[in-house]
């Protein structure tokens, strides 16, 4: 259980998340003071409570009972996480999700299905726990491209599995399927294994949405390419966001877009809609942060438009014979 306690309106609030080591799946709790050191937290899902925690703090240490909703009692004793016993290479999307720490030792895949592309053996495995299936490269590639790629892809497939285990809400359980996730492989040779992961999640929240993200990692040694680590539309261009916004937001912006906006109107012929509803692919900053996808015809781009207009959100191609002369001098690979 992780325990929230946090000033809103000059009011303390608090809430909880918790799950069982058999599910992994989050429950949302909400919770108040009784005072500073007597919490109760309840789920309720429309008008009626289903369960509640009365706990006392005493030297970190949690104690008290949980009710259901026929005053079913079980007493609970909570003591702090020793994280020093849940040591992994995880990485975290966002510090305070530590308890991911927790749930990732005791996920379980298991092989599901095998599939070919290219004449190359895919091994797809699903988690135990929830609705999320990845894949892995199979028996006929080398040895040293196995070793090398299937880490990454588990990496990947833990993510969206914690992602998974995460969407949940206090109006309903999670059963473990509010994210549906696809992947598709759009690209194989022998140096690079190009896909893309498409997102729909709804998790209770007043909005669902979804999004789609390509990648492109080298077999060889498994570097994973940006879209600027391939083209390069300026001498200026940087992949390195996280530590140059500024600079990588400029080039974005100065040469980025606009060269790309250029590249695909030649193909589509776009024109400015009639009215602002309509979707307007005319729109240069639609363009900047853009998804991708590297296939075997060329590379799609996917524009960004706002939530209320994200149904405009389709990918173009741009065939690679238009893209060749703005390959990075630094992308080690023909297009």
């Amino acid at each position: 259980m992780k325990i929230d306690v946090y000033k809103s309106n000059g009011e303390t609030d608090l809430d909880a998340v918790y799950f069982y080591q058999n599910s992994l799946k989050d429950i949302k709790l909400e919770g108040k003071f009784k005072d500073a050191n007597n919490f109760t937290f309840y789920f309720k899902p429309g008008d009626a409570v289903s369960e509640k925690f009365y706990l006392k703090k005493s030297n970190n240490n949690f104690d008290g009972f949980w009710y259901d909703a026929k005053e079913k009692q079980l007493p609970v004793h909570l003591v702090p996480v020793n994280f020093a016993n849940y040591k992994s290479n995880l990485k975290l999307q966002f510090e305070d999700d530590k308890l991911n720490f927790v749930k990732f030792k005791f996920l379980e895949f298991k092989k599901i299905k095998t599939a070919t592309y290219n004449n190359k053996e895919f091994v797809w495995y699903s988690e135990k726990h929830c609705d999320s299936d990845f894949f892995r490269l199979g028996n006929n590639f080398s040895d040293q491209n196995k070793n090398t790629v299937n880490p990454i892809l588990e990496e990947i497939h833990v993510q969206k599995t914690l992602m998974q285990l995460s969407c949940s809400s206090s109006f309903e359980y999670s059963n473990g399927k509010g994210v549906e996730t696809t992947a598709t492989i759009n690209f194989l040779n022998t140096n690079l294994l190009g896909f893309e992961t498409f997102d729909s999640w709804d998790c209770g929240g007043a909005h669902p949405d979804f999004g789609s993200s390509g990648f492109l990692i080298d077999l060889n040694n498994g570097k994973e390419y940006e879209i600027d680590d391939i083209l390069a539309f300026d001498k200026s261009v940087t992949s390195d966001k996280k530590n140059n916004f500024d600079a990588f937001s400029k080039y974005r912006s100065d040469y980025f877009s606009p060269k790309l906006l250029e590249l695909i109107t030649s193909i589509e012929h776009f024109k400015k809609p009639d009215t602002e509803d309509d979707c307007d692919y005319t729109d240069i900053e639609n363009w900047d942060f853009v998804s991708w996808s590297y296939t075997e015809k060329g590379i799609t781009f996917t524009p960004y438009f706002p939530r209320v207009n994200r149904a405009c959100e389709e990918p173009f191609l741009v065939p690679f014979e238009k893209l060749k002369k703005y390959k990075n001098p630094k992308f080690p690979y023909s297009l």
